[in-house]
């Protein structure tokens, strides 16, 4: 499931030129923000700020992507437009209190999701029964949807404990978002890049536990009120 033709960056075709660059400047933009997010001390207005030029990046990018995508539709990155919308938006709300409409907010982006691995699925198994892809390759790009909603049935089950989850859940959120909003671009160049499939299917998998790992120490000792 990753592309076969993948994009020109010196030839926009067959998307607009003014919306395809736009859509670029834009993630470009909103992964800067996310580094600055990632290196600034949490709560910081620093912090802060880029966390919200992120997600609000994530935000119209993912907009941005669905419009190019009804140009030349690619399964993988609808996935990954939808599924960064839906791990900032929990990632967001996870700061939030666990008043009744935050609940509902979780459990809608949750069915969201669903319906997105549920339309992926629906584009993949035919072309899997078809034997024009292996199954391994949708099988990975779910991985990072399916981590996230596994994620939810844990917060959802584990609701009295939200004050002490609610930041690594953040956390863990917004570094997939990161991760997803990496990939998606390379997915796209990697033919330019002479970088082999396995390293974009299977390094997320790899670099963002590590990330999410690496950062929960790093917040370890601070209180979980912030």
């Amino acid at each position: 499931m990753i592309p076969v033709d993948p994009v020109d960056l010196s030839n926009p075709a067959p998307f607009d030129a003014l919306s395809y660059y736009a859509h670029i400047a834009i993630g470009l933009v909103g992964l800067v923000a996310a580094i600055i997010a990632l290196s600034t001390r949490k709560g910081s207005n620093i912090h802060v700020l880029a966390g919200r030029v992120f997600s609000t990046c994530i935000l119209i990018v993912a907009i941005s992507s669905l419009i190019l995508l009804s140009v030349r539709m690619a399964p993988p990155l609808l996935v990954a437009a939808l599924t960064a919308v839906y791990a900032v938006g929990t990632a967001i709300l996870a700061l939030k209190p666990g008043s009744t409409t935050t609940r509902r907010m979780e459990y809608g982006f949750f069915i969201f999701e669903i319906i997105v691995v549920a339309i992926f699925l629906a584009m993949a198994i035919p072309q899997i029964m078809g034997g024009n892809i292996p199954l391994i390759g949708p099988l990975v790009i779910l991985a990072i949807p399916i981590i996230l909603l596994a994620g939810d049935v844990h917060f959802f089950r584990n609701a009295r404990q939200r004050a002490m989850l609610r930041i690594s859940r953040h956390l863990a959120r917004m570094i997939w978002a990161f991760i997803i909003a990496v990939r998606a671009p390379v997915t796209e160049i990697y033919a330019e890049l002479d970088l082999p499939v396995a390293l974009i299917l299977f390094g997320p998998l790899v670099i963002g536990p590590a990330m999410i790992m690496i950062f929960l120490r790093k917040y370890a000792r601070t209180p979980r009120a912030i």
